[in-house]
């Protein structure tokens, strides 16, 4: 399986280190627009394969979408990220066009590729996807609520001195201030969070959330 990850930073360089180092796929493209930024983050990525035994190769790119052709899954997480004071909607207008831009390049080289949006804000950026790609929805969606429910477990184990293992929760709605946290159907090796923790505590790992 080939997998493509756009955009090198943080994010995506993390995800494609993921990939890599647990041979999720038999090789990794990682594409930025700045010059040789990915190919740098690549070759940090390839260099630890002989230390952390696996295969996966890991190649950069700069702007160069024909390296990606015949990706099976590709995942977008270009764009402006937000600055102190901004919300994930104040990123819209710009990464609205980055998105639409990404997504059109990539089908050009890799036109059956399942598309995994990133960038904020999450929703609108992946309906925007799903808009320009013009594929089943079973194709083009966001990472959300796998990545929302995480930080809600990571918080509620920082808070308890507990393994997030232990942790059962869900959350609905979207990435961002319409998220829905439930504590009521969260569980903690079975055990209520309600019983385990103080109302002011959860609120704020709620809000926090």
């Amino acid at each position: 399986m080939k997998v493509t990850v756009v955009g090198a930073g943080n994010v995506g360089a993390t995800c494609a280190n993921v990939l890599a180092t647990r041979e999720v796929a038999n090789e990794v493209v990682l594409l930025d627009i700045k010059d040789g930024f990915a190919e740098g983050k690549a070759l940090d990525i390839w260099e630890t394969a002989p230390i952390n035994l696996y295969d996966t190769r890991t190649v950069g790119a700069t702007n160069d979408y024909a390296k990606t052709a015949g990706s099976d899954v590709v995942v977008i997480t270009s764009g402006l990220p937000r600055k102190p004071g901004m919300s994930r909607d104040d990123l819209i207008a710009t990464n609205s066009g980055i998105v639409k831009s990404v997504t059109n390049s990539i089908l050009e080289h890799s036109p059956e590729a399942i598309i995994i949006v990133v960038s904020n804000p999450l929703d609108v950026m992946t309906y925007c996807a799903y808009l320009t790609a013009n594929k089943p929805s079973s194709k083009v969606m966001g990472m959300a609520g796998i990545l929302d429910t995480a930080r809600y477990r990571a918080f509620l184990a920082e808070a308890l001195d507990c393994s997030p293992k232990d942790i059962q929760a869900v959350l609905m709605g979207g990435h961002g201030d319409t998220m829905v946290p439930l504590p009521r159907y969260t569980t903690v090796g079975g055990i209520a969070v309600t019983e385990l923790i103080d109302s002011d505590t959860l609120n704020a790992i709620v809000e926090r959330t």
